[in-house]
């Protein structure tokens, strides 16, 4: 048995994903969508996979994700102009579907069991409120069968949408009546080969699924999961079986992360999967820190790191990349973050304390001891959210580094995975996830609460202890870390935007208050 899944379409509809990334590979519950397919039908069944609009990319993930599968990859060469369509791109995979199979498009998710109806032509229906019955194929249904069918037409109660899958006994009949070419919008759709199983007989069958064709939709899906999105739409992370699998829109960004991980193989995972966008390494069985530390496991954190990640590399240009990674990038982030919330007004009082405002807090620092850094092999996004701790083991891996800092990848400040330290205790990530905190504002003043949470003052105790007895500069450290938040700042949405800006800009005023930096 054989399942055709067209992936070719550009997926218009999905927003700023639909730029860089095939809507197919868009994660739903830690998978993208085309593996919640696949892992739908039986073991042993074999899919025929419709190329088009970032074709390789699915390809790529595919030939990683399920090696054990049989993929057979069409290129379409038509998936966008007139009389593109998945009519269309159908019919361009007419060579491998010459028996039964079933049809699905990328942009859902079935659930249930698959109906087990055998040597009959099926679809799966759905009833659909009559506002949006025009953007389906729909089919009027009596006594299970189908005898009526509108496309992309308003239709009431009487109609059911198309969702998926369609089986395909009779497919000498589909392919014969798909190959009336006439257009719908635009498009070649597949509702000229229904009709032809409609003549041979087609029974209608109710089935469970979740629409992901729209940009909101899946917003919606994906806010359920979460209450507040950390998700980047050019960096994407997918858990199949045992293999975690990361997705970059830039291929240069997966192949530093490749070459940084080789650098420092005890520390972080091993990769075993590299295809363009895509790399893969076996799933750690451990938990992210936030969950699986303690105070003494904390202690453990830190000995480890200064054993095993943080060595010295003395290279003479680390200031000149400290002013490109601190100075320059905040100042383009903030530039950033105004363009992005016009809105944005800086505040005179933080939760009732006055305090000077951004503009003038940058000026304020003093960018030469800031700049002045010590260059160390380093993570460069070292939050609690990237260290996992197996405890049965007692063993620490490190994930999701940053690939370069300021372009090297060999080396970079360690004040910076400090600073991200640091950053981390003050701010439970996991709990800001859930959507716990608060931020409001009254004319010139913002007030925010975040909660605190298991061991957060133990954590701040230990890690000044070890700030001192290494003879790191406690307060450059809580300085980087103001700064931190303002850089992350315009990467997130509201209002987690603004507390980011918020706790930044306090965090700067107050370090900046007490005048004492000794390099």
């Amino acid at each position: 048995m054989k399942v055709c899944i067209l992936t070719a379409g550009k997926g218009s509809r999905m927003g700023a994903y639909s730029t860089i990334i095939n809507k197919s590979l868009l994660p739903v519950g830690d998978k993208p969508i085309i593996t919640h397919l696949i892992e739908f039908f039986p073991n042993d069944v074999e899919f025929v996979i419709a190329l088009g609009h970032m074709g390789q990319q699915v390809k790529d993930y595919l030939l990683l994700a399920h090696p054990n599968k049989k993929f057979y990859f069409v290129n379409i060469d038509n998936f966008d102009g007139m009389g593109s369509g998945p009519g269309h791109s159908l019919l361009s995979c007419i060579n491998y579907l010459q028996e039964p199979f079933f049809y699905t498009p990328c942009d859902c998710i079935l659930h249930g069991e698959l109906p087990q109806v055998n040597n009959q032509n099926w679809i799966g229906v759905d009833q659909r409120p009559e506002a949006e019955s025009i953007k389906f194929c729909n089919v009027a249904v009596k006594e299970r069968k189908v005898f009526d069918i509108r496309d992309k037409e308003t239709c009431n109660h009487e109609y059911m949408a198309f969702t998926s899958p369609l089986f395909v006994y009779d497919y000498q009949n589909f392919w014969n009546s798909l190959k009336n070419s006439s257009l719908i919008g635009g498009e070649h759709q597949i509702s000229n080969g229904i009709k032809g199983l409609m003549k041979s007989g087609l029974i209608a069958i109710e089935t469970k699924w979740t629409n992901l064709g729209e940009f909101s939709k899946y917003q919606e899906i994906i806010n359920n999961e979460n209450p507040y999105d950390f998700s980047k739409p050019d960096e994407l992370i997918y858990f199949v079986g045992s293999k975690v699998i990361k997705f970059f829109s830039d291929v240069e960004v997966v192949k530093k992360r490749i070459t940084k991980s080789r650098l420092k193989p005890n520390v972080f995972p091993e990769i075993t999967g590299i295809r363009n966008n895509f790399y893969s390494y076996d799933f750690f069985p451990g938990e992210v820190f936030y969950s699986s530390g303690n105070p003494s496991v904390f202690l453990q954190l830190l000995s480890w790191l200064d054993e095993n990640l943080w060595t010295v590399v003395p290279k003479s240009n680390i200031s000149l990349l400290c002013k490109e990674f601190y100075y320059d990038k905040t100042l383009y982030r903030y530039n950033l973050f105004l363009k992005n919330f016009p809105e944005y007004s800086q505040p005179q009082k933080i939760n009732d304390q006055t305090i000077d405002t951004l503009d003038v807090l940058l000026h304020k620092i003093p960018w030469d001891i800031i700049t002045n850094g010590k260059a160390y092999f380093i993570h460069g996004d070292l939050n609690f959210g990237n260290i996992l701790f197996d405890k049965k083991r007692g063993k620490f891996v490190l994930i999701d580094w940053r690939q370069d800092f300021a372009g090297e990848t060999r080396f970079g400040d360690i004040y910076y995975d400090l600073a991200k330290l640091w950053a981390g205790i003050q701010i439970n990530f996991e709990l800001i996830r859930r959507g716990m905190f608060e931020l409001k504002s009254d004319r010139d003043n913002v007030f925010f609460t975040i909660p605190k949470w298991k061991y957060q003052s133990d954590y701040a105790n230990i890690f000044d202890n070890f700030l001192a007895d290494k003879k790191f500069n406690k307060n450059k450290v809580h300085l980087l870390g103001g700064l931190t938040f303002i850089n992350m700042a315009p990467l997130h949405k509201s209002p987690f935007n603004y507390l980011l800006m918020a706790y930044g800009n306090l965090i700067i005023n107050n370090e900046l208050k007490q005048n004492i930096f000794n390099n």
